[in-house]
């Protein structure tokens, strides 16, 4: 799915108007139909409240405020920062918008002083009545404006955080309403870009997205602000344009599954889908090791082989016959372990005691991808900078997959701190150091310091032991099987999830069990290759 950042859009407009012949007034026109749409769905009987900015977010508000009056619908538009409208765009709206408002006033004025004419009305009563017509203009006369829909247009998608104190006044005018907020392309206090808020923030029940969805609005925290998303595209997503800019694949759902897939020959033996090396488990966390290779042989490695402690692989072989076991427990591995591989995963149920010298083995010898998990994650946490420092320049590809507690502890913060900035830490992350990140959780992220995506899938049937070595076990595997390592990570999160989602639906999300996945993995792969 196409997620786009803030300076996208403006090459895009840029695009549409001198390329497509799209001038801006008129997409100032699409957007302020959109949202009209959606706000008269709530303002039945009663009248909407739009707050302005002085951009292009403010133009679409009096854009929907135009469309709305043509409705039939009271609007009141308040400029929250006193400045008007900035493009010539947003002026042609404003102008308009004052334009219909007076007409309405004439209208209903007219109709009063024929009712004072024909003594329906006192003088007194006349006077209430045509007071009654003006519409607020301040935010504080706003407070008493009737209406039943609250519309945000203060900020585009282009706006940074903090959100400014002079805009404080407007943030508490939509988080003391009580009705319903709609939000043209992001709410107050949202950045559309790295997807973290400000204090000020307040959720809201809907977000109008204009174009193309904005990657930060799905990641958390914003995801827990932005309400209901309601794209609209405006007309702009079309062959024309897509030829024009490149667009990336900023999202991932369960859609995404079937072009995603890697190709897979028909005449295809063991040897053409790699061997994966997986250096998991330990006595005490032997099933993590099994996991962690069910899924491996579910996501097409040609050859698995387990390298571990002799109780680990006892086990493992017992249940997964298919598995090739090695004995390995810790320190320097053989140039005979790590030969001929072409992919190694590392982590899952490994304790974390002894770990660093295979790590700097790897990460400081060329070789195949390595996928580092748990244990191993905990290793280089506990080296602090020097763990980091392995990660900054490392001599063959890394795919690291932390959840929260264990991306807090590698960078020595708190997971308050992840979790406020899931989406632009992840970002930021990657493009300071080599890997491909996977930063676990609800709408999992992945990067690779040039291009990201945030995954749709998944819920809590995933919350549960094990399903984080379940997911290793599946990236390590399409890395082995020839998948390159920011897009196996990417279709084995999607697929994953989806397993999770699909497994929730039969189940529950309380009876799903990691040991569930690989299976309905594998038969969504099925479906996809259908």
């Amino acid at each position: 799915m196409i997620a786009i950042s803030p300076a996208l859009t403006q090459t895009i407009d840029a695009t549409a108007e001198e390329a497509l012949g799209i001038p801006t007034v008129e997409l100032m026109r699409r957007a302020g139909l959109a949202v009209a749409q959606e706000a008269a769905k709530h303002a039945v009987g009663s009248g909407v409240l739009i707050l302005a900015g002085c951009g292009n977010n403010g133009g679409d508000g009096y854009a929907a405020a135009c469309a709305l009056i043509r409705s039939g619908y009271r609007v009141a538009v308040i400029d929250v920062t006193g400045r008007g409208q900035r493009s010539p765009a947003g002026q042609h709206f404003l102008r308009e918008y004052r334009r219909l408002d007076a007409e309405r006033v004439r209208r209903a004025t007219e109709a009063i002083d024929r009712d004072l004419i024909k003594g329906r009305l006192s003088r007194e009563d006349r006077n209430a009545r045509a007071l009654a017509l003006k519409n607020p203009e301040t935010l504080e006369e706003a407070r008493g404006f009737r209406h039943a829909c609250l519309v945000d247009a203060i900020l585009g998608t282009g706006a940074l955080l903090p959100v400014s104190e002079a805009l404080l006044p407007a943030a508490a005018l939509i988080r003391e309403s009580t009705a319903y907020k709609l939000a043209v392309d992001l709410p107050l206090g949202v950045d559309a870009d790295g997807g973290t808020v400000d204090p000020c923030a307040t959720p809201v029940d809907e977000t109008v997205v204009l174009g193309f969805p904005k990657h930060g609005l799905y990641s958390y925290p914003a995801c827990t602000y932005v309400g209901r998303l309601t794209v609209n595209d405006i007309g702009l997503n079309t062959p024309s344009l897509r030829a024009l800019v490149r667009l990336p694949e900023g999202l991932t759902a369960t859609e995404d599954i079937p072009a995603m897939l890697p190709h897979r020959p028909q005449n295809g033996h063991k040897g053409s889908f790699g061997h994966l090396l997986l250096l998991c488990g330990s006595p005490r966390y032997r099933g993590a090791a099994l996991m962690a290779a069910e899924a491996a042989l579910r996501m097409g490695a040609g050859l698995v082989t387990l390298a571990s402690d002799d109780s680990v692989t006892a086990a493992a072989v017992s249940r997964l016959p298919e598995l090739i076991t090695e004995r390995f427990v810790g320190g320097e591995p053989s140039p005979e372990l790590l030969a001929r591989k072409s992919a190694i995963l590392v982590g899952p149920g490994c304790e974390p005691e002894g770990l660093l010298p295979l790590l700097k083995t790897l990460l400081t010898t060329e070789g195949a991808p390595t996928v580092l998990d748990a244990g191993a994650l905990t290793a280089l946490a506990a080296e602090g900078e020097g763990g980091l420092a392995l990660l900054r320049s490392p001599a063959r590809p890394v795919v690291l997959t932390p959840h929260p507690a264990e991306m807090a502890r590698l960078l020595g913060t708190t997971v308050e701190a992840v979790q406020a900035e899931r989406l632009a830490l992840a970002r930021r992350f990657t493009a300071e150091h080599r890997t491909v990140l996977v930063l676990k959780g609800a709408r999992t992220v992945i990067a690779d310091g040039e291009q990201f995506t945030v995954n749709l899938t998944g819920g809590s049937a995933l919350a549960k032991g094990g399903s984080g070595d379940i997911l290793a076990g599946a990236i390590a595997s399409l890395i082995a099987s020839g998948v390159a390592p920011y897009e196996a990570a990417r279709l084995a999160v999607c697929l994953h999830g989806a397993a999770g989602d699909r497994l929730a639906t039969r189940i529950s999300s309380l009876g799903v069990r990691p040991t569930d996945l690989p299976a309905e993995m594998a038969a969504l792969l099925a479906e996809a290759e259908a």
